[in-house]
Formats: structure tokens, C-alpha cells, sequence
């Protein structure tokens, strides 16, 4: 019988950790381990684009909205509907979607995210 799952596709990898995403979901893994810690996203639709950042204090992926995930000890599995220190989102609400193709780190505190129009926001990360 032949496998009908796709492999998990790399959206972004950093010294120690790498994301992996499947469906509508992305995970972040150990790479020296080479095993899930837990899952940073949820989106409708699948992830766009994703970064770790150079310092390895967040992560963000993007797709419908954008998730920005702190990888602070002890990780928690992202949810929906939830409100937590451990990630903040936007551009999610369905009478406020947001559909973004690309995010890049710009400095230690900001990230550029560009929808499907080609429009750019720098977004701060505390």
C-alpha cells in the first residue's frame, strides 16, 4: 500500500531547533534530538513561510495570519482561542483575515511580514 501522507515539510531551522510543518499544523523540533517539542501553529490553510530568530528567543510562522511563538521552557502546544504568554497572534479573526507569503527577520526586535498583495508591516517582538 502506498504512503498517501506527505513528509514534513522544513519551514525554518536555527542552530538547535528547526519547524516542520504538515496540513495546517507546524511543530518545532530538537535538532539534536531530531524529535517534535511541541506544536507552535495552527493556521488555516497551510504555512506560508516561517522563521526562528538569530537568537533563538521566537519563532513565527505565517499563512493565514502570523503566530509568534516564545521558546521559553516549559513549551506548551499551541491552541486556538487561548491567550497565554507563550504566543501571541494576528491577522486570524475570520472578519479580519490577513493573508501573509513571507516573514524575514530585520532585527533582533522586528520582523517584516508581506501578504499576498506585496504590502510590508514591521512588527516589534518584545
Amino acid at each position: 500500500m502506498k504512503n498517501t501522507y506527505p513528509e514534513k515539510q522544513l519551514i525554518a531551522e536555527s542552530e538547535h531547533y528547526c519547524i516542520k510543518g504538515e496540513w495546517e499544523t507546524a511543530s518545532l523540533y530538537s535538532k539534536k534530538e531530531n524529535k517534535p517539542i511541541t506544536c507552535v501553529r495552527d493556521h488555516y490553510g497551510d504555512t506560508a513561510d516561517g522563521l526562528i530568530d538569530r537568537n533563538e528567543r521566537f519563532c513565527v510562522t505565517v499563512g493565514c495570519g502570523y503566530i509568534v511563538y516564545f521558546l521559553n521552557e516549559p513549551f506548551e502546544p499551541y491552541a486556538y482561542d487561548r491567550s497565554t504568554p507563550q504566543w501571541t497572534e494576528s491577522g486570524r479573526e475570520n472578519s479580519k483575515i490577513k493573508w501573509i507569503e513571507k516573514v524575514r527577520q530585520i532585527s533582533d526586535n522586528e520582523v517584516e511580514l508581506t501578504d499576498e498583495h506585496g504590502n510590508r508591516e514591521v512588527i516589534r517582538i518584545p
